[in-house]
């Protein structure tokens, strides 16, 4: 078995080298993206990461072999369609194609994993594989969306704080007039950064902490709103700080450096969440246990 371990990893080594040589320009253009834009700098870790967690089930991963033939035959098919609609898209639309392009070399990867292990081993890899889709840049236009809902949000949270604490504050928009500041939520203070590097660790947390996809789907769904609340307690505080304190605060490092701390916040919030959800989790048998403790309720009562 070992032996026939070695063989499929070199064949699956061979054919991913082929593929990275035949996307060799996407993935080059990808590293300049993840190392030229805020909201991509994690794109570097997601490979890493992803090999990390297989690594860890290589037990359950790598268990039992298989033919995965057709299963590799139909995602090879629906990449290589992917591959041609790239290309034919050409330059129109450069970082969307190179979206495309990501998608397309991750499924023949995907497909190669699947014909050297089998479909038993996919399936056990299925997080990591799933967590790969993270190398895929975001179309400029959902970035935009994004960021436009992150600032709408983050400036009619910011106003029911100011609300709360009694400070005499006017909007306009994305603008805050309060007594000798004018505040605008620009794109840079929209938090995408850390929405996604947030979304990413959430995703983490969940797969390793929780067992259901009810209780994953819920933590997951939380990170939006707590970006938004985490974005207008940042906004608040450095509005009062400034306000009241010194003005420095406007410019200083908390402003441009600060997101950091903001961060934990949110992560706190999420790990509370999750905390809830685990004991949640724990009270709840999970699916299994209560159908065989159906079953042999039926066959008590038969008896």
């Amino acid at each position: 078995m070992d032996l026939g371990f070695r063989r499929r990893a070199v064949y699956f080594t061979v054919l991913c080298a082929v593929f990275c040589l035949f996307f060799f320009e996407s993935l080059k253009n990808l590293t300049v993206f993840a190392l030229s834009h805020d909201y991509g700098s994690h794109i570097l870790l997601v490979v890493p990461v992803s090999i990390s967690i297989i690594f860890l089930r290589r037990d359950r991963v790598f268990s039992k072999f298989g033919s995965g033939f057709l299963p590799s035959s139909g995602i090879f098919l629906i990449a290589a369609a992917l591959n041609v609609i790239a290309f034919s898209l050409g330059s129109h639309g450069a970082h969307n194609c190179l979206s495309l392009k990501i998608l397309a070399f991750l499924l023949f990867c995907t497909s190669a994993f699947t014909l050297c292990y089998g479909p038993h081993a996919l399936r056990m890899a299925a997080f990591p594989f799933l967590f790969l889709l993270f190398l895929i840049p975001i179309p400029d236009f959902v970035v935009e969306k994004i960021i436009s809902l992150l600032q709408i949000g983050s400036a009619q949270v910011a106003l029911w704080l100011f609300n709360l604490s009694s400070v005499p504050v006017m909007r306009e928009g994305l603008v805050f007039h309060i007594p000798t500041l004018d505040l605008e939520i620009a794109k840079e203070c929209s938090g995408i950064r850390s929405s996604i590097v947030l979304l990413i660790t959430t995703v983490l947390l969940s797969e390793f902490f929780l067992r259901s996809f009810a209780a994953k789907s819920v933590v997951v769904l939380c990170v939006f709103p707590i970006v938004i609340v985490k974005n207008a307690i940042r906004i608040v505080v450095i509005s009062l700080l400034t306000v009241y304190l010194n003005r420095g605060f406007l410019h200083g490092w908390l402003h441009q450096s600060g997101g950091i701390v903001f961060y934990v916040l949110g992560l706190l919030m999420l790990m509370g969440i999750l905390k809830c959800l685990k004991k949640w989790e724990t009270r709840t048998p999970p699916a299994s246990e209560q159908c065989q403790d159906k079953s042999q309720g039926r066959l008590t009562s038969t008896r």
